[in-house]
């Protein structure tokens, strides 16, 4: 009986190695590669033979319209231009004339001929490419299909378009005041509503990122998005043009951790910079008489989100009189224009809102650093970073919103104490205003004692026609 199981065995493992042996000397299907330059073609009917060939290029619509025959571009072809790259046709021919030179598009620039000895993938049709994908967050195989370049190309020269918008655009277009000169002009709309010394405002907001690796994931999950996010805190004028951004942080935190990786904020607090600068708030001394006292440096309008410094100053949260509640809404609605910002970034620039593919965080952070210096090129280009007058319009069936947002803080309180003169500030009497002689430094009051002295001189303008809601002269064209 053992004889048998002994030769059943034999024989099992003979089977066995020969099983082996063969399958060790079968030859394996090996995997077929592609070819390089064996893309998916594109074909279009040839006018002259009216068969099919392959397309080029040259051959596609965007290449027609917008450069073989621009100058045949109507006024509405050029309207849908803005709509559909988020930029006027002559701010794009500029702008793509400052890509061509760079040196990160060497190998798109106009002449240039790829290993084969082909003409290179034209750069004015990966621009428009590169405008539409973060436009609209089409997909690169969406762009391959309307300009004949292959989806790889596309998606090369995007990694070095948002790399040149970090390094290049936002530098040159998002600039923070370094002094007094440069926040005049950032600070006059504040002025006009009774902020003296007020540079802009600033809060934060969460950008989603599709592909964020495994190890980052769970800090980059906030308590306000189901999905993974990078936070961006911001500083806007009013004109609504981007002052500062910090890099992109994990969602989870919050702004009071924000504020410390702010490098401008940080440069205000410890007084590197606009320490020098100067503007004059009104008190009233103990027989009622109005004085100017002198300050030094600045301050932000902020939410109670932040840290409680002097130069972060957010409304009350609870308001002991009337003039704390009133100085509150009209400082809540001031810092509404932060808020705007965010709004006009995400429906302008759609991959904000709908979601940074990038397995890199540096490149979610360079896609919101672009969007950011094209947001305010675009300020630029449209007229828009005008200082604001605060103008009632002469049409009749415009509202006068200057009117309405002054006496909606009235309350009923008796309007006769208001003084207005046909929606300007009647600022006559600051001239017989005594000056203190007193100098106080922003940066080292307590944050509730400098809100007290805001209060009141806001208090003082309003009950003498002091204060005014800006806005532009002449009303943009809605695009």
């Amino acid at each position: 009986m053992e004889a048998e199981e002994d030769a059943t065995t034999e024989r099992l493992l003979s089977l066995i190695r020969t099983n082996q042996q063969e399958s060790m000397h079968t030859p394996q299907k090996k995997r077929k590669r592609r070819r390089m330059g064996t893309s998916a073609k594109m074909y279009v009917m040839d006018a002259a033979t009216g068969n099919p060939r392959i397309g080029t290029p040259m051959d596609c619509v965007w290449w027609v319209n917008h450069v073989t025959h621009a100058e045949n571009m109507t006024p509405r072809m050029h309207d849908k231009f803005r709509r559909r790259f988020r930029m006027p046709f002559d701010a794009w021919k500029e702008f793509v004339n400052t890509l061509n030179p760079n040196e990160l598009f060497r190998p798109w620039q106009r002449g240039a001929k790829n290993c084969a000895g082909a003409p290179c993938s034209p750069i004015e049709l990966l621009s428009l490419g590169a405008l539409r994908y973060i436009g609209r967050k089409c997909t690169f195989d969406d762009l391959e299909e309307v300009t004949f370049i292959s989806e790889r190309t596309h998606q090369r020269f995007f990694k070095k378009f948002i790399q040149y918008g970090a390094e290049h655009l936002y530098p040159e277009h998002v600039i923070a005041p370094n002094n007094p000169e440069e926040a005049r002009t950032h600070m006059h709309e504040m002025a006009m509503a009774g902020f003296n010394g007020g540079i802009g405002s600033m809060d934060a907001t969460h950008v989603t990122i599709e592909n964020c690796r495994y190890g980052l994931r769970q800090i980059h999950l906030g308590h306000k998005l189901s999905k993974t996010a990078r936070t961006y805190n911001i500083i806007v004028n009013h004109r609504r043009r981007i002052l500062s951004s910090t890099a992109g942080h994990p969602s989870r935190w919050n702004d009071k951790t924000l504020v410390l990786f702010d490098s401008f904020v940080e440069k205000i607090r410890s007084g590197e910079v606009l320490s020098d600068n100067e503007f004059v708030l009104f008190e009233r001394v103990n027989d009622g008489t109005i004085v100017s006292v002198k300050y030094k440096g600045v301050w932000l309008l902020v939410d109670n989100g932040y840290l409680q410094w002097s130069c972060t100053i957010p409304p009350f949260k609870y308001c002991g009189n009337r003039s704390e509640l009133r100085w509150s809404q009209w400082l809540e609605s001031m810092r509404k224009d932060v808020e705007c910002t965010f709004g006009i970034l995400k429906k302008r620039f759609q991959i904000l809102q709908k979601g940074v593919q990038a397995y890199d965080l540096e490149d979610a952070d360079r896609v919101w650093m672009t969007c950011c210096a094209l947001h305010n090129m675009l300020l630029d280009v449209d007229g828009l970073d005008e200082l604001w007058e605060g103008e009632i319009p002469s049409d009749p069936s415009v509202g006068d919103t200057d009117t309405f947002a002054i006496e909606r803080l009235l309350n009923g309180e008796d309007c006769s104490r208001l003084i207005r003169h046909e929606g300007e500030r009647n600022l006559n009497w600051v001239s017989d205003v005594a000056s203190s002689g007193i100098v106080r430094d922003v940066n080292k009051m307590q944050m509730n004692d400098m809100r007290k002295k805001l209060v009141e001189h806001f208090d003082i303008l309003f009950h003498n026609g002091g204060i005014v809601w800006p806005r532009r002269a002449k009303r943009p064209r809605c695009s």
